[in-house]
């Protein structure tokens, strides 16, 4: 199940109606730049939306048009290899003739293909006679060859191999050409990705570095090279007939020291398919990076293989400590990565992100000085523009002052102490938000800069004086003590918040730590906490559920929770502190030591860890590897006793319903944990029926829901909240709470929802939830809207107040392939809703069939709509069913119940660890 909670309210208002600006800019054809700016950073920021990143593609190819054929010998030659790519091929030929750098030549090879590729090749030959088009026909001889064909035939200088599919924008030639003729001593230049299709995004988010290629892909097989390169490492290698060719063609050029770069732009536009070569590989993904080992034995130990084979289920990876040690790679010619060029890269980057992060203030970066400051006269520049912008704010002329501090980060956006004197001019002239945005972004590119972290501490502390409720203030004031423990007033003004709040364990431990500590200790461990971070899924909530339970009442184990760093993460722990206080009412809690680890810190150097530690248990809790993962990147005690709590049946890591494999890398992360503790009694069935695993010590502690939110919304009625949402009285309404993808089933429901509109004509479905295109979720929804239109069956997307769908619907549906125990169905039960539910893994357990919900099995789906249609046409006996669904909840489900639980859990495990 998926939402977005209420703090994250904004940001999806934001994304949503950045959507109705596209789609609204679409109609009249405009392509303003700053809502092209804005949807490029929500792209970059993984939100996965066909409509942003097909007018990202409409922007960039606004006003493209078919170029005049070129007088000159070709300087690039574009080599598109196809195999029964015909529907696609004119699109991606006429991408090429679009090109504004014109002295290029085209090479097709058509391999063996049986559709109307030779037509259409035929046919664009014909239409452009004067362009330098040569086409080749020959047998099928796979994924490789026909690119070796292709470059053997270039008469270019530079080569950009393109698959038949895939499109690059009008500028990708000029751009890339202008950067390999600057660098003579690079042999490749690729731009961003615009994934469009079943994924859409870009990629790679992580900045590229091309020594990195040895165990990391960061372009794709799109990018610019030198012919010369392929001459000298040999073309690509026929024996990769299973995929990855580009990945082993990178590997080969950086062992023998060509050196590339990555412009910032997404000028190729990569379409991406569910049964394409790409996803093919992938799911031979590990044979393959063992192909890519075993063909390199001068820079990869082969024999270590089975020692990190966990390792090699990562997608787009292969173990650094493959690589052998005594490795050396010289880069051809004078590689210099602070040369002005990659200077000024680095700047207009910086700009962009300043503009999406103060968009009120983001005519201050696109002056002519922007990002070419002169780093000589930086010192003298920043004393003279400091001390006007504090006389400016002094006098009251706040505007001019901002600005003022604002020209010097512009002109230097590298430099850390320009960001930090930005902050203190926004807080001096009472812009505290945009304060607090900006250093957040600062903090996070430079995350060891003092300063920067003491100032963003005071910011916290500064907030949490203004704020009103005292659980909120107490977690706002312990997170800027925990950036700058060294701050002597905001570490008093935290004590007395805890100590006012009865928090008096963790106010002694931080006024002065014990040489050792007097309560038992518990690290709760997990790579994200808050919704800003962890995504909007069900375990992100879970996690609530679990530390709330963990740390409720003021017995047991003093509470450590060691998580990653990331800018959400005090307001997630503000939300925490509110929930907790309800939660636990009169009961009390222990209010958690909390350490944010940070990627390029070392945890021994931050006194909070210090604190915390040492542990005598470790409860680790993530999705799916995520926890785990960062745990292994922790430097922990050995033999602490450590457990796992699963989420998921051993189904969703077998890659079956997602495009990642990651089986054998669990159960070998699972071995090393001492016990497990599983949300479902049937799905920890499953895992003890793994060899591996029937040995471990298994716990099982359900799930529970945010019951004080149901509670509030039952006594508000059906009709009222209807009205708010703007739902109509008299329907019917299903709800599927769910993101929109195979694995919840959407495809058997809506094939069922015929049969039940036609008996049930007055009903409505709902599906709220996030739509999953690369698991087919844009497929499922065109196809609803194709076949019963958007008034029957309505996707709404992520909503942040879910429950009152929960409220306003008559009835749950849920057709999952694979579950464990939904939090969703415990919601519905909460509010007294039936549900119509698969049989699979752990629902069962919460449906008690004809009792509380009815049950199906997926082997006969026909029974899904056949109970829906008996439901919806007894409105009164659905209503009972929902009555005694409300009571089971508060019976075996409730909040307090899974306190105990946990409490005797982990009593238990301290005792007998």
């Amino acid at each position: 199940m998926t939402r977005t909670p209420q703090h994250q309210e904004p940001t999806a208002i934001l994304l949503a109606r950045l959507e109705e600006a596209v789609i609204a800019a679409s109609k009249r054809g405009d392509t303003p730049r700053r809502l092209f700016e804005a949807v490029v950073d929500a792209l970059r920021a993984g939100v996965d939306s066909p409509v942003f990143s097909r007018w990202v593609m409409d922007f960039l190819m606004a006003e493209a048009c078919v170029q005049p054929a070129s007088a000159q010998p070709p300087v690039v030659s574009v080599i598109i290899p196809c195999h029964n790519y015909g529907e696609f091929l004119e699109e991606s030929v006429n991408s090429v003739l679009m090109q504004t750098f014109t002295a290029w030549e085209l090479i097709i090879i058509n391999d063996g293909s049986t559709d109307n590729t030779h037509e259409v090749a035929q046919e664009l030959l014909g239409r452009h006679p004067e362009h330098a088009i040569r086409y080749f026909r020959q047998e099928r001889r796979g994924i490789v060859q026909p690119r070796n064909r292709a470059a053997t035939l270039a008469r270019g200088e530079f080569i950009l191999p393109l698959d038949a599919d895939d499109l690059i924008a009008p500028q990708f030639l000029e751009k890339t050409v202008a950067t390999l003729r600057a660098q003579p001593s690079f042999g490749y230049v690729s731009t961003k990705a615009l994934f469009f299709g079943s994924v859409n995004g870009i990629w790679p988010t992580e900045p590229f570095v091309w020594a990195n290629l040895l165990f990391t892909n960061q372009q794709t097989n799109t990018t610019l090279y030198r012919k010369r390169m392929w001459q000298d490492i040999g073309g690509y290698e026929e024996r990769m007939i299973h995929g990855y060719m580009d990945w082993e063609f990178w590997i080969r050029a950086t062992k023998r020291g060509w050196a590339g770069t990555q412009l910032d732009e997404p000028l190729f536009f990569y379409r991406r398919k569910a049964n394409s070569v790409v996803m093919r590989a992938k799911e031979r993904d590990v044979a393959i990076k063992e192909q890519i080992v075993r063909l390199h034995p001068d820079v990869y130990d082969a024999s270590k293989l089975n020692a990190v084979r966990p390792e090699m289920h990562h997608q787009n990876w292969i173990p650094v400590s493959l690589i052998r040690q005594d490795l050396v790679i010289r880069p051809r010619g004078a590689m210099d990565l602070s040369s002005p060029e990659e200077a000024s890269k680095q700047a207009q980057s910086l700009l962009e992100m300043l503009r999406g992060a103060l968009p009120s203030l983001a005519h201050v970066f696109n002056g002519e000085h922007a990002g070419r400051g002169d780093l000589a006269v930086y010192p003298a520049l920043k004393a003279r523009l400091e001390q006007k912008a504090v006389a400016l704010a002094e006098r009251g002329e706040r505007d001019r002052a901002v600005e003022t501090a604002l020209q010097l980060l512009a002109t230097f956006p590298a430099q850390p102490d320009a960001a930090l004197l930005a902050v203190q001019i926004l807080v001096r002239c009472a812009k505290v938000n945009e304060a607090h945005t900006l250093a957040a972004r600062y903090m996070d590119l430079f995350p060891r800069h003092q300063a920067l972290r003491g100032f963003m501490a005071h910011l916290l502390g500064m907030i949490a004086e203004c704020t009103a409720d005292p659980y909120r203030a107490m977690a706002l004031l312990d997170s800027a003590h925990m950036l700058d423990p060294s701050q002597e007033r905001i570490r008093g003004s935290l004590t007395e918040r805890l100590e006012a709040l009865g928090q008096i364990r963790l106010a002694e431990r931080l006024r002065q730590p014990p040489d050792k500590a007097a309560n038992r200790q518990l690290w709760y461990i997990t790579d994200t906490f808050g919704f800003g971070a962890g995504g909007v899924n069900g375990v992100t909530q879970a996690k609530f559920m679990t530390l709330s339970s963990i740390i409720r009442s003021p017995q047991g184990p003093d509470v450590s929770v060691i998580t990653a760093w990331h800018p959400a993460l005090p307001e997630a722990m503000a939300d925490f502190a509110r929930m907790a206080a309800d939660f636990c009412g009169d009961d009390g809690f222990r209010w958690p030591l909390w350490v944010a680890v940070h990627p390029e810190a070392n945890p021994d150097a931050d006194p909070r860890w210090q604190i915390a530690g040492p542990p005598d248990l470790i409860v680790e809790e993530g999705v799916l590897l995520e926890g785990h993962r960062f745990l292994r990147t922790l430097p922990l005690p050995e033999n602490c006793p450590c457990t796992f709590v699963h989420h998921t049946s051993p189904d969703q890591y077998t890659g079956k319903f997602e495009y990642r494999n990651l089986y054998d890398e669990a159960i070998h992360a699972f071995t090393n944990y001492d016990s497990h503790i599983c949300v479902s009694e049937n799905v920890m069935a499953e895992w003890t029926h793994i060899a591996e695993l029937a040995h471990k010590r298994w716990l099982h502690i359900p799930n529970c829901a945010a019951e004080e939110e149901a509670a509030a919304l039952l006594q508000r009625s059906t009709a009222e909240v209807r009205d708010a949402l703007g739902l109509p009285r008299e329907a019917m309404i299903y709800l599927c709470l769910a993101s929109v993808q195979t694995r919840k089933g959407h495809d058997i429901l809506l094939e069922q929802m015929a049969e039940v509109f036609h008996k049930v004509p007055h009903a409505l479905l709902l599906c709220v939830g996030p739509i999953h295109g690369e698991w087919s979720g844009w497929d499922m929804v065109g196809e609803a809207r194709l076949r019963y239109g958007p008034d029957r069956v309505r996707f709404l997307g992520i909503r942040r107040n879910a429950l009152e769908y929960i409220r306003a619907c008559d009835c749950m549906v849920l057709p999952s392939r694979e579950e464990a125990l939904p939090l969703v169905l415990l919601e519905g039960m909460a509010l007294e809703k039936p549900c119509v539910a698969s049989n699979v893994n752990g629902i069962p357990e919460l449906v008690e069939h004809d009792v509380t919900g009815l049950l199906f099995s997926l082997q006969t789906p026909r029974d899904l709509a056949r109970h829906m249609i008996r439901l919806g046409v007894n409105p009164d006996g659905a209503r009972a069913m929902g009555q005694r669904a409300g009571e089971r909840y508060r019976k075996q489900f409730s909040r307090r119940l899974h306190a105990a639980r946990w409490a005797q859990v982990i009593a238990d495990m301290l005792a007998n660890p």
